[in-house]
């Protein structure tokens, strides 16, 4: 007699028509078995299907049949995931710095000194756009969305803080052990390196062959390693 649809309106909001209640219940015990089903899983594969569509269509272009298609998930099951499509976005976001902030990680407990950190962050840098492509994608289009959105406002607050925060963190660490020797205070020079690389990505989406100019490469390098060792 009908069936339970699921889909996103203009204003963000799921509208649900019921046309039968014995339908309904089939597809609810449905919905339950999918999710209890490798939850984990699941979650990151439908993550990954979210983060495929929003990189391809944008904000505007996402719907939810797109998503679930591209998951290979039933419509109903992506409300248990996502309130809509702000939390879509902001989840995916969320998802997508975990490799930033990796990156960061990695970096300062192997970094012997300021050439090898300079050296090895544009290595990572260049690196995150060749195997993920979609990152820099992403983070502009959570920029643009936060204008009118203050949920991924909000969550694109917060990843900027903990960036820096780590960044910070990782410039006082490899200060302390001499490895760099900056007159810039730790948290401006976080944040001159954050604005650069924020700079960067802008500029491989728009003109992604500067990839392949390595003396641009060499020169950022440069400029990153007098950062660190201004007196």
């Amino acid at each position: 007699m009908g069936n339970l649809v699921f889909e996103w309106t203009s204003n963000q909001v799921y509208i649900v028509k019921i046309f039968s209640f014995k339908t309904s219940t089939r597809m609810h015990d449905k919905l339950f078995r999918e999710k209890d089903c490798g939850d984990q899983d699941k979650s990151a594969i439908i993550l990954a299907a979210a983060s495929q569509v929003l990189s391809k269509h944008g904000y505007a272009g996402v719907t939810i049949s797109r998503v679930a298609a591209e998951a290979g998930v039933s419509r109903g099951l992506l409300h248990y995931y996502f309130r809509n499509k702000e939390d879509m976005l902001a989840k995916v976001l969320r998802d997508n710095m975990g490799k930033g902030e990796k990156l960061l990680g990695d970096l300062s407990r192997s970094s012997g000194s300021a050439e090898q950190f300079a050296s090895r962050l544009i290595e990572g840098f260049r690196n995150l756009y060749d195997n993920h492509r979609d990152f820099f994608t992403l983070f502009m289009e959570g920029v643009t969305v936060s204008r009118q959105s203050d949920v991924v406002r909000k969550e694109m607050s917060l990843m900027y803080m903990e960036f820096r925060s780590m960044l910070k963190d990782a410039i006082d660490e490899m200060s302390n052990r001499g490895v760099i020797d900056s007159a810039i205070p730790a948290r401006g020079l976080a944040s001159m390196i954050t604005a650069l690389l924020d700079g960067l990505g802008l500029q491989l989406i728009m003109i992604p062959d500067i990839w392949d100019d390595d003396d641009l490469w060499t020169g950022i390098e440069k400029g990153i390693l007098h950062l660190m060792k201004v007196g």
